[in-house]
Formats: C-alpha cells, structure tokens, sequence
C-alpha cells in the first residue's frame, strides 16, 4: 500500500513537473513572438524619438512614412521586378528624400510657430499621404515578400522562424548604428547640440536647417524600414501606418528623450500586447496597453529609461 501511495505521488509530481515545464515554455514562446512586432514598434519609435530630439516636435505623420516607405519597396519590387535587396535599399533612400521634403514644406515654414500647430501639421500631413495614395493606388491589398524564410523551426522547445530572428536583429543592429552616429559623428553632435539649444547651436556654425532636414530623413528611412519589414506579417493598405501610433506609446513608455528607451519600449509594448491577447482576449489588448501607458505617465513621465527635463524659469 505504502509503494501504491509513494508511485501516485511521484506520478503526480512529475505531471506538475511537465505541466509547469509545458506553462513556460507556453509563455516563452508568446513572449519571444511579441519581440517580432516590438521589435517593429522599436523601429518607429526610434524614428520619433529621432525627430524630438532634434527639433522637439513630435511627428504624427510618422506611420504614414511607414505606409509610403512600404508602397515604395512594392512597386519597385512588383511594377519594375527589382530584387528585395535593390527594393528595400532604394525604397530606404526614397523614403529619407520624402522625410527631407515633408520637413520642408510642412515644418521649416512653422519654425517659429507655436508646437501646438506644428503638431496639427503633422496629422494633416499625414491625412494627406493616406489620401493621397488611396487615390493613386485606390485601396491596394498586397503583401510584401518576406526578407528570411517564415519556416517554422524548433529551438529549446521554442518555435521559432529565421523571419522573427531577423527582424529583432535588424531593430538591435539600427539601434547601436544610431547610438554610435550620435556619439562619434560630427552631424550626430549638432544634432545632440540643436535639440538642447537652437540658438546656442546656431551660433557656434551649426546648420540648424541641415539638421532638421537630416532628422526627419532619418525618421522616415527608419519608418520605411518598419513598413517593409512588418509588410509580410500584415498586408500593405494606404491605412496600415495606424501602427505608427503604437511606436509613439512604446517611445513614451521607454522614454521619449532617449534613443535606447524609446526602444526598450517599442519591445516592452509588443510582448505587452502579446501577452495580454493570449491570456486574457486580443479585444482587451488595446485596452491593457492603454491602462498600462497611463499608469506609467502617471507614475514616471519620462519613461522606463528616459531622464526628467528640467526648465529655467
């Protein structure tokens, strides 16, 4: 009876052992697919966070830029059959060349207005690139080819995909390219140098012109570079940059004033959103995301990693 009883125990422990073994691998693998669309939202918050920096305007045209730099790869992929690489690359230059005119037309001329209009001009922007391309592209489903294979593969009992891997290692290799661009490039410092003082910068010969328009090339090649990556995994819509609204949450939660935070949010609101739709519902996702985005406002405005900015009064 004694043995009966030693091997129920021992089978039940062992089906605790597996159940809890199962529950964890369960939820390492809703956390590492939540870092494939973080990684995403890292990428347009960097682009935001790029642009506050340097001209302290948040653009809200930003998921457009996502949208057209998307548009851009797929017509020259699928209208003039170029290859992924020439697509992706050119769709990246065009891309930054736009940011460069949009700044121009739209931002330089407000210099000296209020931020709140300059804000105002960033959603008309936007609007207008939405329309627009509807207009010209009408309302286009199309799906972009993906830069690595989407064939699953097993890992320490992790399903796992080259296409996953990449694109959280593309978001990593941009983060470290743009943190060694601001610190050991001499355009990397006016940038540093306008966003603190814009009148102090222009006085010792930096281009405050030049900056800007660097800027905001920069915000729309990185937004372009999101939009290619995130066209496989969704289709290609004149409405599809609404994503760009959650690289805005993600630089916010991560802090907005720091390049490194406004990534470590972009992935901390993926694996967010991931994990609230698998264990609660994906109709409260938005709402979890929300909640969590006041409660951190509320509790440190700056962010996971961004520093207090502190004003003369």
């Amino acid at each position: 009876m004694r043995g009966r009883s030693r091997r129920i125990r021992a089978s039940a422990s062992g089906r605790d052992a597996a159940g809890g073994t199962a529950a964890v691998l369960f939820f390492s693998q809703v956390v590492v697919s939540g870092l494939t669309i973080g990684s995403l939202y890292a990428l347009t918050a960097l682009g935001f966070a790029i642009i506050f920096r340097a001209t302290g305007v948040v653009n809200f045209a930003q998921g457009e830029m996502m949208m057209i730099g998307a548009m851009f790869a797929l017509v020259l992929f699928r209208d003039y059959h170029l290859g992924y690489v020439a697509s992706f690359v050119l769709a990246l230059g065009a891309a930054w060349i736009f940011g460069a005119l949009v700044e121009r037309v739209a931002y330089r001329p407000l210099l000296n207005a209020p931020v709140f209009t300059v804000i105002l001009s960033t959603v008309a922007v936007g609007q207008i690139l939405r329309s627009g391309v509807r207009i010209v592209r009408g309302d286009e489903l199309a799906l972009f080819p993906p830069i690595l294979s989407g064939q699953p593969f097993t890992f320490m009992g992790i399903s796992l995909t080259l296409l996953n891997i990449g694109i959280v290692v593309i978001s990593l290799v941009f983060l470290a390219g743009f943190t060694a661009f601001f610190r050991w490039t001499r355009i990397g410092w006016a940038m540093r140098a306008t966003a603190q003082n814009k009148e102090a910068a222009a006085l010792v010969g930096v281009s405050v012109p030049m900056v800007f328009s660097v800027s905001w090339g920069i915000s729309a090649a990185l937004a372009a570079a999101a939009g290619i990556l995130v066209a496989p995994l969704i289709t290609i819509t004149p409405d599809m940059g609404v994503i760009g609204i959650k690289g805005f949450i993600g630089a916010i939660m991560g802090g907005y004033n720091t390049l490194s935070g406004a990534v470590v949010g972009g992935f901390l609101l993926g694996v967010l959103e991931n994990v609230t739709g698998v264990y609660i519902s994906s109709t409260f996702k938005d709402v979890v995301t929300f909640c969590v985005l006041i409660a951190m406002v509320m509790v440190r405005p700056a962010g996971l990693l961004g520093t207090p900015e502190t004003r003369r009064v």
